[in-house]
């Protein structure tokens, strides 16, 4: 039996900085464990299958925020919800918010395997912290779903020169200068997007969103954590849907960041156990950083509980 399997997407952006980095995994591991890289969703569910063949004792997942929900996804649908082996997240991705709210703050994948091979070679107990997935129109698990707001500032950090944390620094900046002078961009990133929102079966406020966001965790990244209360219920993930204009969404800013109510009019801030929206136009979203096909509808629900080993 295989103690360790690794999946890794080659396209995350620092595994493109490092080609050789499965061969470097693959030395680390040694014969306790194997790498898969995935450079597809149909290897990426041949990796689960492996997986699950191999019964493996624990995944590592080398990539970044989307690498590691399309990977739980490939897993949940390979083993069914209750019996996923605990997730290693192995930060090599242009964002990886996600595993470093979860606890796992360091960087270099083969120094963070390393010590997990080592713990695991001499027996001792890997610390393990369990997290709520959501569930996304029956078909995608993740932490974080966006629409609005949160698609087009993916859009714009996508297309910035660096990525990580300067680029989001920059993206912001840019936004917040095109809102002071009421620039085309801004315009556009605020576009009001109408839809109806149910949240636990009750309608939302508003009639059109700029903003709509929920996650089962606080952090969106640089910090900022719209959604403070995502670990407050167990059962529960937080709802920011908001109808915000720009300018008083950069004020409410310092609020976000303190992670604190906005006290704005224009924002629905709400724990739920099921989000319903229902767009008038077919609408982009995003999953845990990665901007999926457009939808006229996203159902929002608890997802399995994936344990992962803090590092």
């Amino acid at each position: 039996m295989s103690s360790i399997g690794v999946v890794l997407n080659p396209q995350a952006g620092r595994n493109r900085q490092r080609r050789n980095r499965a061969a470097h995994l693959g030395r680390v591991l040694g014969p306790r464990g194997w790498v898969r890289e995935t450079g597809s969703l149909e290897a990426l569910a041949d990796a689960a299958a492996e997986c699950r063949e191999r019964e493996v004792a624990l995944i590592g997942v080398c990539g970044g925020d989307g690498t590691l929900a399309r990977t739980i996804t490939a897993l949940v649908r390979e083993y069914g919800p209750t019996a996923l082996p605990p997730i290693l997240p192995l930060r090599a991705g242009t964002m990886n918010t996600v595993a470093r709210a979860m606890g796992c703050s360091a960087w270099q994948p083969e120094r963070m395997l390393a010590e997990v091979v080592d713990e695991q070679r001499r027996g001792a107990r890997l610390p393990l912290t369990e997290h709520q997935l959501v569930c996304i129109n029956g078909r995608h698990y993740g932490f974080m779903i966006g629409a609005g707001v949160p698609v087009e500032f993916l859009r714009a950090y996508y297309d910035q020169p660096r990525r990580g944390a300067l680029g989001a620094v920059r993206t912001l900046l840019q936004f917040s200068g095109s809102a002071l002078v009421g620039g085309r961009t801004i315009r556009r990133v605020f576009r009001p997007l109408p839809a109806a929102l149910l949240v636990d079966g009750r309608r939302g406020p508003f009639d059109a969103y700029t903003v709509i966001y929920a996650s089962t965790i606080e952090d969106i990244g640089l910090g900022f954590r719209p959604t403070y209360r995502a670990r407050e219920q167990a059962g529960r993930f937080h709802v920011f849907a908001a109808a915000i204009e720009a300018l008083p969404f950069i004020a409410a800013l310092p609020a976000i960041r303190l992670a604190r109510p906005t006290r704005s009019p224009a924002v629905h801030d709400v724990l739920a156990a099921h989000l319903r929206v229902e767009f008038r136009d077919p609408t982009f979203y995003m999953i845990d950083g990665d901007i999926m096909e457009p939808t006229t509808r996203l159902d929002v629900r608890l997802g399995p509980v994936v344990r992962v080993i803090r590092r």
